[in-house]
C-alpha cells in the first residue's frame, strides 16, 4: 500500500519557528515573577506547583484543543505578547495559534528583542494511540506522536513537572535546585495518588466506559475500568445514532459526556441505551473550586465509584 502522509506545511513551519523562539527570554530579575503562558489549565496547575511564588501563570486555551482553527483565548492574547515563558504540549495547532499572536502585525518590521522561552512538556511522556508503522497509511501530522491528551495519564505528571523545572531553570539558574526539588516532590505525590486511585478503581476493573472525550483512555493506563472511544476523525464525534449503536454493541455500562458535548448526544445516550450517562469535566476548568492537577482525577474517581455503587 502506498503510504499517504498529510503534511500541514503551515503548521510545521510555525511549529519549527516556535522551537526556534526557544532561544529567548531573559531572566525576570529580582522582584518580578516570571510570566508563564500555559496551553492547558491542567498543566498550568503543575506549573504553579513547580514554579511556586516565582511564576505568574495564565492559560491560553479553553475547551478541547482538537478543534478547527484553534485560537488563543482573546483575554490571554495581550498577556501572551509579554510572556517570559510559553509552556505547550507539543501539539502543532497550539504552536500555530501561539505563534500567530507573537508574530509582528502586518506592515511592522520590528519585533520584540526577547521572545519567550518555549517549554515542551511532552518530552518523555508515555503516549497512547501512537501510529506503529507506515502500513497504517494515513498519518495526520498533528497526531503522529499519538493521542495529544497525555497529561490525562497521571503517571506522566512527574515527567511533565521535570520538563517544566528544567525549562524554568534555564531562565533562573540560581533557582534550578528549587524548581527541580519542587518537581521531584510533585512527581512523588503523583505516584502516591495513583496508588490510591488504583485501589479505589480496582472493583471497577470489568466496567466498560464510553467517553465522548477522546483523552480519558490515557487515564486507563493506571488500571481500573476500560475506556472506549469512537471517532472516525480526531476531534469530531460521529452522529448520535452511530454512537448509540456503538455503545449498545459494546455493552457499555456507563457513558461519560464532557460539559462541551452537544446536548443532542447526551439525550440520545439516555433514550437509546441502557448505559448510565454521567457528565464529567475533562479539565479542572470545569470543576467548581478545583485548583490542583490532582483535583481532576479525584473528581473522576469519586464520580465513577459513586455512580457504580
Amino acid at each position: 500500500m502506498k503510504t499517504r502522509i498529510l503534511i500541514r506545511c503551515g503548521a510545521v513551519i510555525l511549529g519549527i519557528g516556535a522551537m526556534g523562539l526557544a532561544i529567548g527570554a531573559a531572566n525576570a530579575g529580582p522582584g518580578r515573577r516570571l510570566a508563564v503562558a500555559v496551553a492547558e489549565p491542567d498543566i498550568a496547575a503543575i506549573v504553579r506547583e513547580v514554579g511556586g511564588d516565582r511564576v505568574e501563570v495564565f492559560s491560553l486555551f479553553s475547551g478541547c484543543i482538537i478543534r478547527k482553527d484553534l485560537q488563543v483565548e482573546a483575554a490571554a492574547r495581550e498577556r501572551l505578547k509579554s510572556a517570559d515563558v510559553v509552556v505547550w504540549t507539543g501539539f502543532l495547532p497550539e504552536s500555530a495559534a501561539i505563534s500567530s499572536v507573537l508574530a509582528a502585525p502586518a506592515g511592522e518590521t520590528e519585533k520584540r528583542q526577547q521572545q519567550p522561552r518555549w517549554i515542551d512538556v511532552s518530552r518523555g511522556a508515555a503516549r497512547v494511540s501512537v501510529p506503529v508503522s507506515t502500513c497504517e497509511g494515513y498519518v495526520d501530522m498533528d497526531f503522529q506522536q499519538g493521542n495529544p491528551f497525555f497529561w490525562l495519564n497521571p503517571r506522566n505528571a512527574g515527567v511533565i513537572a521535570r520538563n517544566i523545572a528544567e525549562g524554568l531553570a534555564t531562565l533562573e539558574p540560581t533557582l534550578a535546585n528549587t524548581y527541580l526539588d519542587n518537581a521531584k516532590r510533585f512527581g512523588e505525590e503523583a505516584e502516591r495518588r495513583v496508588v490510591g486511585w488504583q485501589a479505589e478503581l480496582a472493583p471497577l476493573s470489568k466496567l466498560v466506559i464510553f467517553s465522548t472525550q477522546c483523552g480519558w483512555h490515557n487515564f486507563a493506563q493506571i488500571g481500573g475500568p476500560t475506556f472506549v472511544v469512537c471517532k472516525s476523525t480526531p476531534g469530531q464525534l460521529p452522529s448520535p445514532a452511530t454512537l448509540v449503536a456503538y455503545v449498545n454493541e459494546k455493552n457499555v455500562e456507563m457513558v461519560l459526556v464532557d460539559p462541551h458535548t452537544p446536548i443532542e448526544y447526551t439525550l440520545a445516550f439516555r433514550s437509546g441505551t441502557a448505559a448510565k450517562v454521567i457528565e464529567v469535566p475533562s479539565s479542572i476548568e470545569g470543576i467548581r473550586g478545583a485548583t490542583s492537577y490532582f483535583d481532576l482525577f479525584d473528581n473522576l474517581v469519586k464520580t465513577l465509584v459513586g455512580a457504580k455503587s
